[in-house]
């Protein structure tokens, strides 16, 4: 199993994390059906920026806001269909990858996601390319025995960078 660390730059909420840079909004669950909806937290000093940009952001519709606190909102969207043409989730189903963490700011989203193999990211790589979504690897990690007793990181006390 690889753990594989990558940068994506894709339209979603780009406006609005570009309109407040200090947001970053942390992808809590997909949901893909006849359309597709997001879950996620925005954290940061300036949320109110933040929600007035999300109404004039093209990648989502029918924005609500589901809980929040003094330092985050919970917010689900559904994407346009612009944006959802653009998004790679549908690519770690037919790969057989699984997310483990998403995070996006003003600069792109910030991916953390097990791969069953090389040729599963190479081609969830080839997808990102088809829909002009550049895709930039950072780290990746192999789990020697995936049976082993993982790390706070959900790797083998045995990995190293790949």
């Amino acid at each position: 199993m690889l753990i594989a660390e990558f940068h994506l730059t894709t339209p979603v909420l780009r406006d609005a994390l570009a309109a407040a840079p200090e947001v970053t909004a942390d992808l809590e669950r997909t949901v893909e059906g006849d359309t597709t909806r997001i879950e996620f937290f925005a954290r940061g000093d300036d949320l109110t920026r933040f929600e007035d940009a999300l109404g004039d952001d093209a990648s989502v519709e029918d924005v609500r806001v589901l809980g929040e606190g003094p330092d985050f909102r919970f917010y689900r969207a559904t994407l346009a269909e612009p944006a959802t043409h653009r998004t790679t989730y549908h690519a770690f189903e037919t790969t057989g990858a699984r997310p483990v963490s998403a995070s996006g700011d003003h600069a792109g989203w910030n991916f953390r996601v097990q791969f069953p193999d090389r040729e599963s990211l190479a081609a969830y790589r080839d997808s990102c390319r088809e829909r002009n979504v550049s895709f930039t690897l950072h780290a990746l990690y192999e789990r020697a025995d995936p049976r082993a007793e993982a790390d706070e990181y959900g790797l083998a006390g045995d990995h190293g960078a790949v």
